[in-house]
């Protein structure tokens, strides 16, 4: 069950992706109609059930939110809100995660309204690289693709926020 969404999440994003560069040439559309769209993309391909469906672009919008919330509140360069060594992290994600992220910077503002609601990460969903930090004690996990957060390894807690490097 966890690779199948964890496959989900990186199909979803390699779609919003698509979608915000085919729609560059119009107005673009905002984030949450292209996660919309790649939602309902992954249903009618049986890819997920509609209820998986729902949580994996909760996920991908979650993060999303985060990374533009931390670029435009730092100024600072994407792959600093990763926090870790970027050559571990698998090179498709990470560029495909770039993208998207960069290309929301055009939606900033209506992000940074929204990123409060986005700011808990729980044990049992998707979440995709970067460093959570568990709420209890301080502990943190390090994803270097996309997969399912475990609890806490060292307090067995099972909420999380997201590990920015210091502004």
């Amino acid at each position: 069950m966890e690779k199948k969404l964890s496959d989900a999440y990186d199909k979803m994003m390699e779609r919003v992706h698509h979608l915000l560069d085919t729609a560059e040439q119009q107005a673009l559309p905002t984030l949450q109609k292209n996660i919309e769209k790649a939602k309902q993309q992954a249903i009618e391909l049986q890819e997920v059930t509609a209820e998986e469906a729902e949580k994996v672009a909760a996920y991908i919008e979650r993060d999303l939110h985060e990374a533009a919330n931390y670029l435009q509140q730092t100024g600072r360069e994407f792959t600093s809100w990763l926090n870790f060594d970027l050559q571990m992290v698998e090179q498709r994600v990470l560029d495909l995660f770039a993208k998207v992220a960069d290309k929301t910077r055009l939606e900033l503002d209506r992000l940074s309204a929204q990123a409060h609601i986005y700011q808990t990460y729980h044990t049992g969903e998707i979440s995709t690289i970067g460093t959570l930090v568990c709420d209890n004690c301080g502990n943190e996990i390090h994803f270097k693709k996309t997969g399912r957060i475990p609890p806490c390894g060292k307090c067995h807690h099972t909420s999380f926020k997201r590990l920015f490097p210091n502004t």
